[in-house]
């Protein structure tokens, strides 16, 4: 029933339950005229989907190429026949989105409008005569005219610069009594406030105002009648509207109420909302007295086949079921404001969203224009979107900088106006030192101040190098589970939100070129393709592919969970889900531009830590010794529906083999809702592990879907790292001695000093690079910073090699390898036969796309090269294991020989 209800709202909006012959729909055949060339189009569309514009002559890299662009005012042009029950009657033009537009009825100018964000609606009065008519509209998306900065409502980065017309486009009469605006306070006791905005055409006179609610279920709950005096021209009536006992809104429950105003023989509408109390208490986020945690995610405008958004419900359906299946609950629209359509959608799907000021810039007292035009805007947007009970927050636009005192002022005018939404100045403003204003609800930012050398204020696990030493926590500082943003958001009386996690590049899926069948072209994909095949790895590029996402999912995880682990957090936005191919072509997504999975991660497997309820193991390290004991915090976050009680939670330790070393149930446990909780401390002696091996420590809470799982390493004591000959095999760091050994086919295992390899190698990087290679080394080199490595990761393509016999490890980067990745310099080894692999491979970016070693036999010897500084670590077991395992390796290769 909710689908039916939501449809026919929809439709009842839009053309205010008039009937059919009151309705001029204006979809079809236009012509569209741009520098003196006329052309025949289909409207409602853009220019690109016509093929109008110019056709691209050059490749270009950092975004996907438009097949058709154009960019300037595009005259479009109708005749329509206006019928005789019109005569004398006020006309309205609707269009539900597009860019600067001016009107012209009959060659007569009617008015002009600015708004991104909101339909463009004009009032006709007097110049449409009954029979032809002619309807001239000019479109301009020149991006001078409207002060946006980079927003994304106009970037070509994004949903593309298009020029058009979206959504309903029609010709309404209007009624002598028209309702033009509803907005509906519906608060979770049931007390509603409902004001009707009404134009009389005609003369004062007294009617009565209809009320009818139904509810999901498609039962009336409210049936009323109030009269009032309509004087001629503009008027505004309040009536409170009692719901006893409200079905509410939530992420688990998106229950929706249908009001229809009714002005009888005049006008009616029909509105959907919903009543919830989405609020604050301290550090959270509070909606109907339950706690939520805000597992978000951004939305760039990435529209890979039309170039701009959907103004179908069921295209934005697709979209929040898709993300909801890996636990994402909220959405935050960078620097921009979906269409109607993604509002119902989020309604029913129970997504809380966070559109935005169409503004990526500067704030300046000066700057009157900017300012005037922001105020607008933003009354536009509350206006038409207002009612939905999925906008829950509101921002001035992303990464703002100038005065605050402006921003606060406008936050101030937009409270006065509509406290239903919770308000912040900017997401992530003045980046380089966030602070929050008494005027915010909220704090949305990637750290609390300015940079400290400990990471101690950052909001996130990742940086780039120009914002952040050596990449931020995740890169900087020795893995472990217990790190939180705690020290961070101490101090702060309201929700902090970290802004833009992740930005974890994925190498280049070659298979989804395919999929650009619409208006956007994916030259960038080629390009990075074709140069991967002039280093003669293409055969590498799905495993470069599988092994740099299993990656980034790690990172992702580790981000996720240190939100998790930090009580009384308010949540993430990550950036992101999907991939973003514009700003230097960031492919930072489990899933494609097409939100389609890339296969890096499950959906299951995500959920395990990005879910409303996750178990979560606090320990100090991920690598240790046989004759240690393996101490960790069992934890469970609890942002689901309502308290657990009477759950058993279950703690496992086993092998790669199922063999279960470790058990324990801790029983009848009550978790409570909105909180971390802490229920045991477990001491689990590593003594009975004779051999290196990988671990698996899962908790679960039985009976459930909810559980999460986390490796370990256990190695012996090994002897300790040395230079010299051992069992016949030579260590050495002098690069001469490697090289009159290897010459002699002798077993040696180099490990060179980083001054002697500095000019042939690269540096050593955890994480997967941050975002784009090439936007952030020319950002870096500008500020006189070090720039990033630039690498994605490990490839082993052969995990179960001999030589990793004392070293277990997965076909990518992992825990283990984190000591040995961040004392590595990766040497670049393009000068090898086309068909050589390392043994190790690191990845390197589609930009330079380097054959990198960190692990390597030279062919036809008994040469080993490990490209990291294994002495500079010495005491760390992985290390250890790593050095016993490459020597036992010689050994065999000796024997052998």
């Amino acid at each position: 029933m909710k689908k039916i209800l939501i449809l026919s709202c929809v439709a009842l909006l839009m053309l205010s339950c008039t009937p059919t012959e009151s309705v001029i729909d204006l979809s079809g055949e236009w012509k569209v005229k741009i520098d003196s060339v006329q052309y025949k189009i289909m409207l409602p569309g853009s220019l690109a989907e016509n093929k109008v514009g110019f056709q691209p002559k050059d490749s270009v890299t950092n975004i996907l190429t438009e097949t058709y662009s154009y960019q300037g005012a595009a005259w479009y042009e109708k005749d329509i026949e206006i019928p005789t029950s019109w005569e004398n009657h006020p006309v309205e033009l609707f269009m539900e989105r597009t860019k600067v537009s001016e009107v012209f009825i009959n060659g007569i100018f009617l008015g002009s409008q600015n708004s991104v964000s909101t339909p463009h609606i004009y009032m006709i009065d007097s110049l449409l005569k009954i029979g032809k008519n002619s309807i001239r509209i000019k479109i301009d998306n020149t991006k001078s005219l409207l002060p946006l900065g980079g927003s994304h409502a106009y970037s070509e980065h994004t949903q593309s610069n298009w020029n058009g017309i979206l959504g309903d486009f029609y010709l309404r009469k209007l009624p002598d009594i028209c309702i033009r605006q509803i907005r509906i306070d519906s608060p979770s006791n049931g007390n509603c406030l409902v004001t009707v905005s009404l134009a009389n055409y005609s003369k004062e006179t007294d009617i009565g105002i209809k009320i009818v609610v139904v509810n999901s279920d498609d039962s009336k709950v409210v049936e009323e009648t109030v009269k009032a005096s309509v004087p001629q021209g503009k008027s505004e009536h309040t009536i409170k509207v009692r719901i006893p006992v409200p079905q509410l809104w939530d992420e688990y429950t998106p229950c929706l109420y249908n009001f229809r105003i009714e002005i009888p023989n005049y006008d009616s509408q029909c509105v959907q909302t919903g009543f919830r109390d989405f609020k604050t208490a301290g550090t959270q986020f509070i909606n109907n007295g339950r706690v939520v945690f805000l597992r978000g995610k951004n939305e760039g405008g990435v529209f890979p086949l039309t170039g701009y958004p959907s103004m179908e419900i069921n295209d934005w359906k697709r979209y929040f079921e898709t993300i909801r299946s890996y636990g994402i609950n909220h959405v935050r629209f960078h620097s921009w404001t979906p269409p109607q359509a993604a509002f119902y959608a989020a309604d029913e799907t129970g997504i809380f969203l966070q559109p935005e000021l169409p503004l990526w810039g500067t704030y300046r007292e000066k700057d009157t224009i900017l300012i005037s035009y922001m105020k607008q805007e933003g009354k536009r947007i509350i206006q038409t979107y207002g009612n939905h009970p999925s906008f829950v927050m509101f921002s001035l636009g992303n990464e703002l900088e100038g005065d605050t005192a402006i921003m606060a002022s406008i936050v101030k005018d937009l409270k006065k106006y509509d406290k239903r939404h919770l308000y912040i100045l900017g997401t992530n403003n003045h980046y380089w030192d966030p602070q929050t204003h008494t005027e915010e609800d909220f704090f949305v930012a990637m750290r609390h101040g300015k940079a400290a050398n400990n990471n101690s204020t950052d909001l996130r696990g990742s940086f780039s190098f120009a914002d952040s030493n050596q990449g931020g926590i995740i890169n900087c500082n020795v893995p472990n589970a217990m790190r939180n943003f705690t020290t961070a958001i101490q101090g702060m009386d309201k929700p902090v939100i970290g802004h833009e996690t992740g930005q974890y590049q994925v190498y280049p899926n070659f298979e989804e070129i395919d999929k650009y069948t619409g208006v956007l072209r994916p030259l960038n994909f080629i390009v990075f393709k074709n140069r991967l095949k002039e280093t003669g790895m293409s055969t590498k590029a799905k495993a470069f592919l599988k092994a740099s996402g299993a990656l980034a999912a790690l990172c992702y995880r580790e981000e996720i969970e240190m939100s998790l682990r930090t009580p009384q957090f308010g949540g993430f936005q990550l950036l992101d889900l999907q991939d973003y191919p514009g700003q230097g072509t960031a492919l930072v997504g489990i899933l494609d531009a097409f939100l389609e999975s890339k296969n890096v991660i499950s959906t299951e497997k995500w959920n395990e830590f990005c879910n409303d309820i996750v178990p979560l193991a606090r320990f100090s390290k991920y690598c240790w010794n046989t004759d240690e004991t393996f101490i960790t915090e069992v934890q469970i976050a609890n942002y689901g529906q309502s308290d657990i009680k009477d759950k058993i939670i279950s703690c496992t330790l086993s092998t790669e083999d199922g063999e279960i070393l470790y058990s324990e149930d801790i029983g009848n446990t009550a978790i409570p809702q909105g909180q971390l909780s802490t229920f045991k401390s477990l001491h689990i002696p590593l003594n009975h592990v004779k051999e290196s091996q990988k671990l698996t420590f899962r908790i679960a809470l039985k009976n459930t879907s909810y559980h999460n799982s986390w490796n370990i390493w256990v190695y012996p004591r090994y002897d300790k790292i040395k230079e010299g000959v051992i069992d016949g095999v030579t260590v050495t760091r002098d690069s001469k001695v490697f090289a009159k050994l290897y010459q002699e086919k002798k077993p040696v295992l180099y490990i060179p000093k980083e001054k002697d390899i500095k000019d042939q190698s690269v540096g050593g990087l955890f994480i997967s690079d941050f975002w784009n290679y090439k936007v952030f080394d020319n950002v870096t080199k500008s500020l006189g910073k070090e720039s990033s490595p630039g690498t994605l990761g490990l490839l082993i393509e052969s995990p179960e090699h001999s030589i990793f016999n004392s070293f277990p490890t997965d076909f990518h980067s992992n825990w283990q390898w984190w000591n040995i990745i961040k004392k590595s310099s990766p040497i670049i080894l393009d000068e090898m036969p086309k068909d050589y692999y390392p043994i190790v491979q690191v990845i390197d970016n589609f930009e330079r796309n380097h054959k990198l070693g960190l692990i390597y036999q030279l062919p036809g010897t008994k040469a080993l090269v490990c490209s990291s500084d294994l002495f500079a670590i010495a005491d760390e077991p992985e290390v250890k294991a790593l050095f016993h395992s490459l020597l036992n390796y010689l050994k065999t290769e000796k024997k052998q020989k």
